[in-house]
């Protein structure tokens, strides 16, 4: 008729019904794009929560020390000096002390391949040396906390009467 309008029938008049392959060719497809859009999600979400989106550094002051022979503690020196922390994401974290013991400078020591252990709401912890040395910075606390941990091994001997220490101290920025 020339009036533009078509009529359908809803009988399979010289319509051939899809076969089982073009069933399961579509299927897939729609698969396909279901796990791509899934993945595309789980990318974006792990991105956008990543504990360090960006270089992060943090600063301060060691405000004290304890020192350990045999899991006890020793009272020895009274300790100070600054610390400070990079977080890259691109690089591992990066950590610097500046350590005096009853006021005489000890140490100057920096460390540039400590590796994350975990992140969880606003607590890094960094290993480094093996396990022998960790590093926790809580960036929740106001202002933010570091601590610094130590396994020497090798006993207590009298020239350094202490197998294990942690220095600790907050951040100034």
């Amino acid at each position: 008729m020339g009036n533009g309008l078509r009529l359908w029938s809803t009988q399979n008049d010289g319509h051939n019904p899809k076969t089982r392959k073009e069933n399961h060719i579509m299927k897939n497809r729609k698969n396909i794009l279901t796990y791509i859009v899934a993945v595309l999600s789980i990318l974006v979400t792990s991105a956008s929560s990543s504990p360090a989106a960006r270089a992060q550094t943090y600063q301060g002051t060691l405000t004290g020390g304890t020192f350990y022979c045999d899991g006890n503690p020793v009272p020895l020196f009274t300790v100070t000096g600054n610390w400070n922390v990079n977080i890259d994401p691109k690089t591992p974290a990066q950590v610097t002390l500046n350590v005096f013991y009853d006021g005489s400078h000890h140490l100057a020591f920096g460390y540039n391949a400590l590796m994350l252990v975990s992140y969880a709401g606003g607590v890094y912890v960094f290993s480094g040396f093996g396990d022998s040395a960790t590093a926790t910075l809580d960036t929740n606390a106001t202002p933010a906390t570091f601590s610094w941990h130590v396994e020497l091994g090798g006993g207590c001997p009298p020239e350094h009467p202490y197998d294990s220490l942690t220095f600790f101290g907050i951040a100034s920025n």
